[in-house]
């Protein structure tokens, strides 16, 4: 266990961690997660607002008018099916917490609590967010004025790709550019045996989900990330009826502008030319998706520095290669200074990915997130304070 983390402090963030996983709830939902966490604040003495930008929280303590800094943790579900036979195994049948945000808000709180006991020569705003997974829910907490003089932001995110004690911080990109997509294959129905009378949109699109995979393979320089994947296709009603209609439902990953670029135009020329081949009018509506997340070289070096003293030199890692996870993280990186890290969370007897029913973590790098955040908390009041950057103004 980290320094200057108690085992009772543990114990509590934990049990917050299992109620939250036992009531998880999608975005914008997060009611009763929104209600956990205005308890606990209450309990500390902190100041909160909630329901901001939809479900969110926002809590303020410190010292009024001195540089001002903020920590997020996100607080949202998925609809996924919990199958990890836990002990506090979610109750809301087809949600669960499978990328690990009740921890997350867990360390927050935890990090709260240390906050609370220490000297801010500043102030430190905690942002419960909600709707990180869909719904971009760090959009609706700008808009309603949550970085309201703020001067940095920092957060992170559980990884079960490294061990419990060590913690990835990297300057630059981190996750990648995400644009989801709908394409609606319009075709002509008929009868299964007479397909030269149809326009067969299954056939159609399982093209199109097939030549998909060469705009990376086949047009992307090998040495820059990038993935395309369709992870919804729906077509058809009955065995023996050729479908008039499909709909692809998918995501493109990127990791430069440049890359992104090169995918959409690609998948643009693909679809004129199934089109035109099969004689078949092809939608594509692209939705609005999630900019990269890009670690500022100042916070960043805060972030590093925290780091060190929590975890030491040795145990500070690099993630090597960006994500090409999305994280809405990202739009306040285009409002201010900021920098996400990475905890290691992995679970000596292993557990399933995120995003699947079997994802779980171990629930010691609570205790490393709290204090990390607790720290970067500090120290990036001090380098404001030292670097004449401080606004002078209250957060409130």
């Amino acid at each position: 266990m980290p320094r200057n983390i108690d085992v009772s402090l543990f114990k509590r963030m934990q049990a917050i961690r299992r109620k939250l996983h036992r009531q998880p709830e999608l975005a914008y939902q997060e009611y009763k997660t929104a209600e956990v966490i205005c308890q606990e604040l209450k309990r500390l003495g902190i100041d909160h607002q909630r329901d901001i930008g939809g479900t969110g929280v926002r809590a303020v303590l410190g010292r009024n008018n001195g540089p001002c800094v903020a920590l997020r943790a996100d607080m949202d579900a998925l609809p996924v099916s919990e199958e990890t036979g836990l002990s506090f195994v979610s109750t809301n049948p087809g949600v669960m917490h499978a990328c690990g945000h009740d921890g997350h808000v867990a360390m927050l709180l935890g990090a709260a609590e240390i906050l609370k006991k220490t000297r801010l020569d500043g102030q430190v705003v905690l942002l419960f967010q909600p709707a990180e997974e869909s719904g971009n829910g760090a959009v609706a907490m700008i808009e309603a004025g949550s970085l309201k003089d703020v001067s940095m932001i920092f957060s992170g995110h559980l990884d079960t790709h490294y061990p419990v004690g060590t913690l990835s911080v990297d300057q630059g990109l981190i996750c990648s550019y995400t644009d989801p997509f709908t394409l609606t294959v319009h075709g002509q129905g008929g009868h299964a045996a007479k397909p030269h009378e149809a326009i067969d949109a299954v056939v159609i699109a399982s093209s199109l989900v097939m030549n998909m995979q060469t705009l990376v393979s086949r047009y992307i320089n090998p040495a820059h990330a990038a993935v395309v994947t369709v992870g919804h296709f729906t077509a058809g009603t009955v065995h023996n009826v050729i479908a008039q209609q499909a709909v692809l439902e998918g995501t493109i990953r990127s990791g430069h502008p440049d890359t992104r670029e090169q995918i959409i135009k690609g998948l643009r020329r693909l679809i004129r030319g199934i089109a035109e081949m099969s004689n078949a009018r092809i939608e594509l509506v692209l939705h609005d998706g999630l900019p990269a997340v890009i670690n500022d070289e100042t916070t960043t070096m805060v972030a590093q520095k925290a780091a060190v003293v929590v975890v030491g030199s040795e145990r500070v890692v690099s993630q090597e290669f960006p994500s090409l996870g999305g994280e809405d993280f990202a739009f306040y990186q285009q409002q201010i200074p900021g920098t996400m890290i990475r905890f290691g969370a992995a679970k000596e007897n292993g557990a399933g990915p995120a995003h699947s029913g079997t994802f779980d973590f171990d629930e010691n790098a609570l205790s490393y997130g709290a204090n990390w955040l607790a720290r970067v908390a500090g120290l990036g009041i001090e380098y404001l304070r030292h670097s004449g950057k401080e606004s002078g103004r209250s957060c409130l």
